[in-house]
């Protein structure tokens, strides 16, 4: 599936095209630089099914993406399952899994942000663990490099100054996404939360799981030195809530909450 962990030839033409508009051998050329066996008549075929389902035209000798196509997919893919909720509302999800829960997370997220008209987002986690997950990082840091992409800006609050807190904060802070460290007394240790305008998103956490991930932290090692006992603590994370809200009042005190050490360049 295009952009997944598992592509085919279809998908990896199209994946080819959207960077450049490329003649048939200059494709089979970029192709068989990754596999070394697939034949040109393959690339032919798989180009004229594309051109017959109208995701490819063929201008002159170069192939490129039907934009028709491009519009088509994009605006479905703009549609989200997980509907915010009105003023008021408020919605919980449960998981086991943090992979799953953070691939989720991002589901909800991404089409709020696209739709909200602030672009500011503000975050709080106790310590963000989510950022070393391996099966999540590539997702992760394409998430903290969009800010720049979107001219959006991200406010993140960590809720610790360990040695990893700090790794974390040197590694991912930018023009885009400022981070601060520092524990907010009057926000429990077990929510991490995401501040969209009125929508409040909150991942609670185990009383267990927290305990020693907090345990974990406080021994002050590296990010590198604790990552495989902080990857067999998630491995059995117990049950994780996921709520979204939307409640104006309470939005507004959590934002002046965490927006007290941050600089607001455009900010009126």
């Amino acid at each position: 599936m295009l952009f997944s962990r598992s592509i085919d030839l279809e998908d990896r033409i199209i994946e080819l095209l959207l960077e450049e508009r490329l003649t048939l051998k200059s494709l089979h050329s970029k192709l068989t630089s990754e596999e070394k066996s697939l034949s040109l008549r393959a690339i032919y075929k798989t180009v004229d099914k594309l051109i017959a389902a109208k995701v490819l035209l063929k201008v002159g000798k170069r192939v490129m993406v039907d934009e028709e196509w491009l519009r088509r997919v994009g605006e479905k893919l703009r549609v989200t399952s997980v509907p915010a909720p009105s003023v008021g509302e408020r919605i919980t999800y449960t998981f086991t899994s943090t992979e799953n829960l953070d691939a989720f997370w991002k589901t909800v997220v991404l089409p709020i942000e696209e739709t909200a008209p602030s672009k500011e987002i503000f975050f709080y986690n106790p310590h963000n663990f989510w950022a070393y997950l391996p099966d999540r990082k590539e997702s992760e840091e394409a998430y903290y490099q969009h800010f720049s992409k979107t001219g959006q800006r991200g406010f993140f609050t960590v809720g610790g100054a360990a040695e990893a807190d700090g790794e974390y904060k040197r590694e991912y802070q930018s023009e885009h996404l400022q981070i601060d460290l520092r524990e907010v007394s009057a926000l429990r240790r077990s929510e991490h939360l995401t501040l969209i305008g009125s929508l409040l998103i909150t991942v609670r956490l185990g009383k267990t799981l927290v305990s020693r991930i907090d345990e974990l932290y406080a021994s002050n090692r590296s990010i590198k030195d604790i990552l495989p006992e902080l990857l067999a603590i998630c491995q059995n994370p117990g049950s994780i809530k996921f709520i979204i809200e939307n409640n104006p009042l309470k939005a507004k005190k959590l934002k002046k909450l965490l927006a007290r050490n941050f600089y607001f360049p455009q900010r009126k």
